[in-house]
């Protein structure tokens, strides 16, 4: 097995040119996190330059072994990740601290064998997201996906069905009145509270009045009741009641 802390500062040999084109830096891994894909040099001039892991010919003691320059990328020309995980803090779906990763175990084609901190040892496998921290499933028995974990809907849509509330009506005040004939017109003013509203307990709806939301609180012809009352309060509709009713 290899390890990633013997990996990094290794020198990199063009076997073609017969020269040490850099010193590999860092690394980077395919998206879950089984394989490094990529290693990271500086070459003599501090150029960076990224060499795909399928493109080395060999693993050796003291350096990275390539073909021919046609293996190395300068950075700049690839979309690269970085993604190496050392030194993040690891925590488990159960909440448990697990230390720092400490180094990666692979194998000779840079497969992933196991993470390694200063506590525990777990495969590529366990881990169910990278952000600022790693987290790892510690239980083989319950299979976990992230998508799983993901709201529903956005944080500024969710609201409690109880938390909904009803538009009230705008107020409306009287231009001219009689019992024939009606004109009303809105209002900008906050509506006006009735102290006592039991002077309309008797009275009789001379129209329909209904909620903003359609319902019904009154019909025509009806005698204003105790019930009527409370359904008009609740609505904000005791000034339009007030005024489309008589004894």
């Amino acid at each position: 097995m290899r390890y990633l802390s013997e990996l990094v500062s290794k020198k990199v040999l063009n076997l073609y040119s017969g020269k040490v084109e850099g010193t590999v830096k860092d690394i980077c891994f395919n998206d879950g996190y089984k394989k490094i894909e990529y290693l990271k040099i500086f070459d003599n001039d501090e150029e960076e330059y990224i060499i795909n892991t399928n493109k080395i010919y060999k693993f050796g003691q003291d350096s990275i072994v390539i073909k021919n320059a046609e293996a190395m990328t300068l950075s700049l020309n690839l979309k690269e990740k970085n993604n190496n995980i050392i030194n993040y803090d690891i925590f488990s779906t159960s909440g448990d601290f697990l230390g720092k990763v400490k180094d990666i175990e692979f194998n000779d084609k840079f497969q992933t064998q196991a993470i390694i901190s200063n506590e525990t040892k777990f495969s590529p496998s366990q881990i169910i997201n990278v952000g600022e921290n790693v987290i790892i499933n510690d239980n083989d028995k319950v299979r976990i996906r992230l998508s799983n974990f993901k709201p529903r809907q956005p944080m500024q849509n969710l609201i409690r069905e109880e938390e909904k509330v009803e538009i009230l009506a705008p107020t409306i005040s009287i231009q001219s009145f009689n019992e024939n004939s009606f004109k009303i017109n809105a209002s900008p003013s906050p509506q006006k509270v009735i102290g006592n509203s039991n002077f309309l307990l008797g009275r009789k709806a001379l129209k329909n009045i209904y909620s903003i939301n359609n319902n019904l609180i009154v019909k025509k012809e009806n005698i204003i009741t105790q019930k009527i009352l409370e359904l008009a309060k609740r609505y904000g509709k005791l000034s339009e009641l007030t005024i489309y009713s008589k004894r």
